[in-house]
């Protein structure tokens, strides 16, 4: 035995196995621990899935019951659901209802609305107010029938209105936002709106079903706080049911299932995702059992390395430096093997400032966007602030525009002057910072200029006193002026824009007596018209894609401007009038409207021009040139959907075919291309390419000489078990049932 420990051999082969034995017995206890915090990770993995997916429809559910709010409230719809059977001059109104109520639906981008199924009931005419015309109930019944509503029910519901309360519910083969109102805040009922949620958006918004689709038994559904169960992506018989206390827990076991619960605080909704236990852990039971297989094998080849390397005498850590080594350099840069880890660590903390370089400038292009008020609409918005990173989850902002050196007049900038400047400016931005919290985001305009943009909901003093004490502060510490002009409040970032402009006028008027300078209509030139290029320019945006309620608010914020805070001379006017026209024409709409546009220059030829009638017809022309817009849209909506089916009929027999190949022929974003397809033809891409290819399965299936796996492969498919379940979701049965149906 002595003589064994002192053989050369033994000693390094003993000392191998050491090394190999110990860390592995470490590895583990470690993988033992880790699979737990696996494990508890993946639970808390499903939490945040589905919290994602509930906050993201909460969000949307938030700005139906706006929508339908915004619908109770206006006045043409109010006016017509006070009429009576058997009152006159109805027309013009119940016209002026319908045209409003499809504007509300249409201009609002909003997924989970299912505009094509939005009505409402008018108690005092019984009639509904549906797809742009009016239909009596035993008419309308008919749509009900097709939603799987009962139309006795229903009718009994409508006739005891003053008992029905704004809430989600489910009602036929999905579920509804009601909304009851009348003209008088208390008292009968004198209508109610009904907007229909569409499921399969609900199901696209929660992305993760995605990944549970390979199982065999899951259910996703949405239920109320009284447990009532508004939609599911699954018939929920074979599943438990649940108390209100259990929905409280976030995670619980049932059963024999995993139920994740996950809150909409703001409407007071439930979303719950169901997995058996064995099931949902399945993979990482695997994953175990994988494991344990390597260690083995790790342990009997590394028992026979141990052994080789013993015999030549090698060192351990030369192998782990060659290992860890960059691509192309020898280990022996490295002195040891903890020089090696720390080169490594190195190299990736680099790349972690490189993505937060990558974050910055995101921010940077955001908020420059922002202020030229390139964004359209509000989920376009909200889009590029998420992958910015900035929350703009506010009801009220308001900007100031801050300058350095103001009263010095450099002629020439050098790199030294502006070093010093960033270096101050800085110092600037962290005082507002410390002093306001994070509600506050900087963009730079020039070297020595600023725009700060608050968010002002939870701050605790207004922007005016945080100027003021930041400029006594830099003052102070750094011995140098500074101007800044504060525009008004904003409760809506796609119109900042106009808060920026104020700040503007504001910091024209700053003095070395006044050096801070709020936003007031007294500091306007009263004698020129007001108009921007940055609201001409939205202004032209939002009339050619047919935003009415983005070009309303503009003509709003124009008409405030120039009828009300100045007083225009006739030919300020004129000129103010031909921006509007020119507008029109960079809209490609100027002569097609010609006769319109002389009917607003008759204002113009009056005397005395009465502001308000000549922004009246404005107005008038305007909606109607956004309306002629949307219809040009969707006529040409409509023929690319058109192409596009021909184009999926020649080739669906191709096994590439599919979003991302339509949408590179067609030269549009996948998701763009999945919306388009479903709002023009009612239907999802992916079904429309599948009953294609099981249509065309179902004729080759009546040849017996085809095989099964070759028919899936001639229409298109891969697997011949994808091949399976399509044809089984189709058809309700399989490919070899329905072949035998055949042959009978």
């Amino acid at each position: 035995m002595k003589k064994l420990m002192k053989n050369s051999i033994s000693t390094f082969l003993l000392s191998y196995i050491m090394v190999l034995l110990i860390p592995l017995l470490i590895a583990t206890a470690g993988f033992q621990i880790a699979f737990h915090i696996v494990e508890e990770n993946l639970k808390v993995t499903h939490i945040n899935m589905l919290q994602r997916s509930a906050d993201t429809i909460e969000n949307e559910l938030v700005d139906i019951e706006s929508v339908a709010l915004q619908i109770a409230s206006d006045s043409t719809i109010l006016e017509m659901a006070s009429k009576k059977k058997g009152d006159s001059n109805y027309i013009l109104p119940a016209l002026d209802a319908l045209d409003n109520f499809t504007l509300y639906l249409n201009y609002r981008d909003i997924d989970l609305l299912d505009s094509n199924k939005a009505y409402i009931y008018l108690k005092n005419t019984d009639l509904v107010l549906y797809e742009k015309s009016y239909y009596r109930p035993d008419i309308f019944r008919t749509y009900l029938k097709n939603w799987e509503i009962d139309y006795d029910g229903w009718r009994q519901e409508m006739d005891r209105m003053d008992a029905l309360s704004s809430c989600f519910r489910r009602n036929g083969d999905g579920f509804e936002y009601v909304f009851p109102f009348s003209r008088q805040m208390f008292g009968e009922r004198q209508g109610v709106i009904v907007l229909r949620i569409d499921g399969d958006e609900v199901a696209r918004k929660m992305e993760f079903i995605n990944d549970l689709n390979s199982r065999e038994t899951y259910m996703v559904e949405i239920v109320d706080a009284a447990g009532e169960q508004l939609w599911a992506s699954h018939s929920a018989e074979e599943f438990p049911k649940f108390s209100f206390q259990e929905l409280e827990n976030s995670y619980l076991e049932k059963d024999g299932m995993s139920i994740i619960v996950a809150k909409a605080e703001k409407v007071d909704l439930y979303y719950v995702l169901v997995l058996p236990v064995k099931e949902s852990l399945s993979q990482l039971r695997t994953l175990k059992n994988i494991v344990l297989l390597l260690m083995l094998a790790a342990v009997a080849v590394g028992a026979a390395m141990a052994l080789i390397q013993a015999i030549r005498k090698g060192r351990p850590a030369d192998e782990a430096l060659h290992a860890l080594a960059p691509r192309g350099e020898a280990p022996g840069r490295y002195a040891n093997l903890g020089t090696a880890v720390a080169e490594i660590v190195k190299r990736h903390e680099n790349v972690l400032q490189e993505v937060e370089k990558d974050k910055i400038t995101r921010q940077k292009n955001f908020f420059d966007e922002l202020l030229k008020a390139e964004f359209s609409t509000e989920s376009q918005l909200r889009t590029s602030a998420e992958k910015a990173g900035v929350d703009i989850d506010n009801q009220f902002y308001q900007t100031a525009f801050i300058q350095l050196f103001s009263g010095n007049d450099f002629s020439a900038v050098d790199d030294q002057t502006i070093n010093e400047i960033r270096v101050l400016s800085k110092l600037m931005k962290e005082h507002l910072r410390e002093s306001c919290g994070h509600n506050v985001w900087f963009h730079k305009k020039n070297y020595n200029s600023e725009i700060a943009i608050f968010a002002i909901d939870n701050m605790e003093e207004d922007v005016f006193d945080l100027i003021r004490q930041t400029k006594d502060w830099v003052l102070e510490e750094c011995h140098i002026e500074i101007t800044s002009g504060i525009g008004g409040t904003c409760n809506n970032l796609l119109l900042i824009w106009r808060s920026m402009e104020e700040a503007r006028i504001a910091l024209e008027n700053c003095t070395r007596e006044k050096p801070v300078v709020s936003y007031q209509a007294e500091l306007i030139k009263r004698d020129e018209y007001y108009f921007p290029s940055i609201a001409e320019s939205k202004l032209e945006e939002s009339i050619r894609c047919g935003q009415w309620q983005e070009t309303k608010d503009i003509l709003a914020l124009l008409e405030t401007e120039n009828c009300v805070n100045r007083t225009l001379h006739r030919r300020q006017f004129i000129k103010l009038n031909q921006k509007f026209m020119d507008i029109l024409g960079g809209a490609g709409q100027k002569e097609e409207l010609q006769e319109r546009v002389l009917w607003i220059n008759e204002v113009l030829m009056q005397p005395e021009i009465s502001t308000q009638e000549y922004f009246c017809r404005l107005r008038q022309l305007y909606r109607k040139v956004c309306s002629d817009n949307v219809e040009k849209k969707q006529e040409q909506k409509s023929r690319m959907v058109e192409e596009i089916k021909a184009y999926i009929e020649a080739h669906f027999c191709e096994s590439d075919m599919g979003l991302a190949r339509v949408g590179s022929e067609f030269r549009v974003s996948e998701s763009y291309l999945s919306t388009l397809f479903k709002e023009q033809s009612g239907g999802n891409f992916g079904d429309f390419l599948e009953t294609l290819r099981i249509r065309k399965a179902c004729e080759l299936l009546q040849d017996k000489t085809i095989t099964i796996n070759e028919v899936a492969e001639e229409v298109g498919y891969n697997s011949v078990q994808t091949f399976r379940r399509a044809f089984k979701r189709v058809k309700g049965v399989s490919p070899k049932e329905q072949r035998e149906r055949n042959v009978e």
